[in-house]
């Protein structure tokens, strides 16, 4: 190794982090962001989704197209999908797929009657995926990912109604079903990351127990992966936090059904959200990340929550910071004027005239949401964070060479903060963009940090995002008898080691050492020789 090139710098990417604040007396609150205390990766913000033709969209119906009366361009869809997917930075959708039911008695859905008494042979001649079935939503699909989207997976709503779990082939009928989803989403060039055997299984319209679902994913599993498919459960996607985590304990105590869950995943409705602390404790046990599938302000009473958009502000930190939630979905990303508060985008129309559409509203919670999803990246590790008062609420990310700060301040009153970030590269400055009662995103002016410490003043009901920039990636490097050690921060996650023999190279190969942590430190130790290497890190 030729030790005159042990001064190695390598670009990053960057680091978030969030904040919450109040009272106007200078600088009464401390907050402190330390970068050596590391938690969850972030896997994203989202919401569930319903096709823009869907009659429960606008609650009205035109009898001649069997859809919604009220109709949007393709355009105008596209200028929703970019408030989304391009402005909002959402990635994740989960499609309200399939739905199907009992219309004047004739059964209508994906498999309205059993295609044949062998669940081990699809005919694929006895099954409908046309329109909100399931192509309407492939095609959702395609459109987000154009714009950003990287996570996906159905949830059903409903199973067929000559489905009746008590049957002696139910859960392998089941499988079948939800297999047949799968293969048609794939052959139409959508494979599904994820998958949930039910959407909300102890509410009454796909209700079933932890063991039915523990044996779905017992034969779909092993399916899937014959198939060349690569999906993982989400489980079990209950309605609230109680149930889930039973039927959850269930299916993750089997050592072959634990295999194929990819994630744990609950809603928020009908119970204290302090109950999520049993989908945690879950989690950490068997390792896999906690998401939030659904939630809506409407039913915020539910919770003992309030409906205000900076209420919701504080529920994604509550979940972030006390639960190590990784992922938050919201009810729905666009939904119709009848149900206001459910969606971030308002499709507004001429309800009870000619059902015409108005155009869309953005509603607060968009922009709330905003000041958290389009600064936290997926693949962001949270960081400690600490405030000597509780009512100021903060969580900080990295996503190298970012730096995010978001604060939170749902109080009736200005507060005063003083920042002081541990264990990261000096700053020069930090950039403040903030949503408040009267703003929406307003970029302010940057804050001078001096040392380690920035202060900065929180209005009432406000959530203000803080970034800057680590600068390059700095790679330690020491010799130690015959060893080579190279060292770099912990926070700069989603790096891969590689290194060459001459530079410039066109060429770098992956570093086989793995490496190990120690303190607030990744270290890779190498054996010395004469060969000559260059050494980066790359994401």
């Amino acid at each position: 190794m030729n030790m005159n090139s042990k001064n190695l710098l390598v670009k990053g990417i960057g680091v978030a982090a969030i904040l919450l604040g109040t009272r106007d007396d200078l600088c009464a609150i401390n907050v402190t962001i330390n970068a050596r205390t590391v938690y969850q990766t972030m896997d994203g913000f989202g919401s569930s989704e319903r096709v823009f033709d869907d009659p429960h969209v606008f609650e009205n119906f035109n009898p001649t197209t069997k859809r919604a009366a009220t109709v949007l361009t393709t355009a105008q869809q596209d200028a929703v999908l970019d408030r989304l997917y391009v402005d909002l930075k959402l990635t994740r959708v989960r499609p309200a797929c399939p739905e199907t039911a009992l219309v004047n008695g004739v059964a209508v859905g994906i498999e309205p009657q059993n295609d044949n008494s062998d669940p081990n042979l699809i005919d694929w001649n006895r099954f409908n995926f046309a329109w909100k079935n399931l192509d309407a939503h492939i095609d959702y699909i395609q459109r987000a990912r154009q714009r950003g989207v990287t996570t996906f997976f159905l949830s059903a709503l409903n199973r067929e109604t000559w489905l009746d779990l008590n049957a002696t082939n139910a859960v392998a009928e089941y499988a079948e079903w939800l297999l047949a989803l799968a293969l048609r989403c794939d052959s139409q060039g959508v494979t599904l990351p994820y998958l949930s055997v039910a959407n909300e299984p102890s509410y009454s319209r796909n209700t079933m127990g932890g063991h039915f679902m523990r044996d779905v994913i017992k034969i779909l599993g092993p399916k899937l992966r014959a198939a060349n498919l690569p999906t993982l459960f989400v489980i079990p996607d209950d309605v609230r936090s109680t149930d889930a985590a039973a039927k959850a304990s269930i299916i993750l105590s089997d050592p072959m059904a634990r295999s194929y869950v990819g994630a744990l995943a609950t809603h928020l409705y009908d119970e204290s959200i302090t109950n999520i602390g049993k989908m945690k404790t879950l989690a950490q046990q068997y390792g896999l990340p906690l998401w939030m599938t659904e939630f809506s302000l409407t039913l915020a009473a539910s919770t003992g929550l309030g409906n205000g958009a900076f209420d919701w502000a504080d529920l994604i930190h509550e979940l972030i910071w006390t639960y190590d939630v990784s992922a938050i979905d919201y009810q729905w990303g666009f939904f119709g004027q009848w149900e206001s508060g459910s969606q971030y985008v308002k499709l507004n129309y001429d309800r009870g005239g000619t059902e015409a559409y108005k155009g869309y509203t953005l509603n607060k919670e968009y922009y709330v949401t905003g000041q958290f999803s389009r600064f936290i990246a997926q693949g962001s590790r949270r960081i400690q964070s600490v405030s000597t008062d509780t009512r100021v609420k903060v969580s900080a990310f990295v996503d190298w060479p970012n730096l995010t700060i978001v604060a939170v301040n749902n109080t009736s009153t200005t507060e005063s903060a003083s920042f002081d970030l541990v264990g990261m590269p000096a700053l020069d400055a930090v950039n403040q963009i903030r949503t408040s009662a009267t703003e929406n995103w307003a970029s302010l002016p940057a804050i001078n940090v001096s040392g380690t410490k920035f202060n900065a003043s929180l209005p009432a009901k406000s959530v203000t995002t803080f970034t800057g920039n680590l600068g390059l990636l700095k790679v330690g490097i020491s010799l130690s008898a015959n060893n080579v050690t190279l060292s770099w921060p912990v926070i700069a996650v989603g790096f891969k080691l590689q290194a060459t023999d001459q530079l410039p190279s066109t060429y770098w190969s992956d570093v086989t050492v793995a490496p190990i942590t120690i303190g607030d430190q990744k270290v890779a130790t190498f054996e010395a020789g004469e060969q000559t290497r260059f050494f980066r890190l790359k994401k």
